[in-house]
């Protein structure tokens, strides 16, 4: 049977069972499951690429009145950011997979926050987004929700996150994971910026 597998097989095809195997081996370790899982979503990042919606929903006018706590405690409506491109992510510091597009979605605030209101929403108590952030040496524009989400922004899963434009219509909407810090993502804010 063996042989079977291996005269069926090509060398990649034989490697990639075998890493697969030593990852299911690794996920079973409770000391190693934290990691493999984190090094699972890197590896597949890439494939994960925000696509721009045909249909570009507009925001419902409750969304304009959403209000915000930032981490200095200061309360922010979310109408402060009308006519803008704004980029929001849904994000919780026990979510293995909104950690691991953080590093990404850092470098694209480096590059853009002075030109794109970056809003990264979490739940959580702001002393426990705040140890997180500093720990990671992260230094993403933070806020905590006051009032119900937005209809627009509504989701049972994270991370979530959405570009908006302007004009106030939803040009991405993207549940899960995804590769933030792209050629085309870079793209697209660019023409946004400049719309």
């Amino acid at each position: 049977m063996l042989k079977n597998y291996f005269k069926k097989k090509s060398k990649f095809s034989i490697a990639v069972d075998v890493l697969i195997g030593v990852m299911l081996i690794l996920l079973l370790i409770p000391a190693t499951r934290k990691s493999t899982v984190a090094f699972m979503i890197r590896v597949t990042l890439p494939i994960h690429q925000p696509r721009v919606d045909k249909e570009k929903p507009e925001l419902k006018p409750d969304a304009y009145s959403w209000q915000l706590q930032d981490m200095t405690g200061e309360h922010i409506s979310f109408n402060r950011f009308k006519n803008k491109v704004i980029f929001i992510n849904l994000w919780a510091t026990w979510c293995g997979p909104c950690i691991a597009e953080m590093p990404d979605l850092q470098k694209l605030y480096n590059d853009y926050g002075d030109r794109v209101e970056f809003m990264f929403i979490s739940n959580e108590p702001k002393d426990v987004v705040s140890l997180f952030l500093e720990k990671k040496d992260f230094n993403l524009p933070t806020y905590m929700p006051l009032s119900q989400f937005p209809a627009n922004f509504e989701t049972n899963s994270i991370p979530t996150s959405f570009l908006i434009n302007k004009k106030g219509e939803i040009v991405i909407a993207k549940k899960g994971v995804a590769k933030w810090n792209s050629k085309r993502m870079r793209g697209v804010l660019d023409v946004l910026i400049e719309q």
